[in-house]
């Protein structure tokens, strides 16, 4: 016996799930329109155009540097800073087609750039990622304030995406900002700092203690918003946090 209500509930989660699944991994890429996943490679010279590969990046920061400096200890940028996290990555440059990706990424009708955006990260940086040892990925919250104007965190969507390649569980709800703060792009590096001194909290410390972290954001510039929320979850018990962004912008 056929009960029409069921079968359409199950039409609707089938399609929902569908929907969900194309949101973040979608079956044509949203960076240059191919129907697959973008991998840098199948995208050929068109991608290699728009979002041009990092020759090398500070193994502290992820800034871009020259050939020859050796930044295990740190490069020009972060050498005087007292970042807590290990190491970071950036995709590229934030800079012509890529700084064009995260604006739109951060409007609303931009968020289905974050998976193929995430994608490209992890093909292009795959080593690194599998070296990791990655037990769980958290994005950089906003806070509940800037989620009134947004449909979406920009940073979730890339952690779910970078879960999805790591098959690391993602969780976006254990960080929360808790403090409204300025826009750190407003603010002097030295105002950056103190901007977000405590303003992120973890919630429920047990679900982070020991484990190793992958944090996210969409752009990172000083590093102090990856800083202080890498803070909050050593505190919390994390054993080490490493932090993946979309771009590394250079300091202002």
């Amino acid at each position: 016996m056929k009960y029409p209500g069921i079968e359409r509930l199950q039409h609707f989660s089938t399609r929902w799930l569908q929907t969900g699944r194309n949101f973040l991994y979608p079956p044509r890429c949203s960076l240059c329109g191919m129907e697959t996943v973008c991998t840098g490679v199948n995208c050929g010279e068109q991608i290699e155009e728009l979002v041009p590969v990092l020759s090398r990046s500070c193994q502290r920061c992820g800034a871009p540097v020259g050939p020859h400096l050796e930044t295990s200890g740190g490069c020009t940028d972060c050498r005087g800073e007292k970042f807590r996290f290990a190491r970071a990555v950036a995709l590229g440059k934030y800079e012509g087609a890529l700084q064009e990706f995260i604006l739109n990424l951060k409007q609303n009708h931009g968020a289905y750039l974050g998976g193929g955006l995430a994608n490209l990260l992890f093909y292009r940086n795959q080593e690194f990622f599998e070296q990791l040892g990655t037990e769980l990925i958290v994005p950089v919250p906003l806070h509940w304030t800037s989620r009134l104007r947004r449909t979406h965190n920009p940073a979730s969507i890339i952690a779910e995406a970078l879960s999805h390649r790591l098959q690391a569980k993602y969780s976006g709800n254990i960080l929360a900002k808790r403090k409204k703060t300025p826009p750190q792009t407003s603010l002097s590096p030295q105002n950056r700092r103190t901007n977000l001194r405590d303003a992120f909290q973890v919630r429920r410390p047990g679900r982070v203690k020991d484990l190793s972290i992958l944090l996210v954001d969409d752009v990172m510039t000083t590093g102090s918003t990856a800083n202080a929320a890498t803070r909050a979850l050593l505190q919390a018990g994390a054993s080490e946090i490493n932090v993946a962004v979309i771009a590394r912008a250079p300091r202002i």
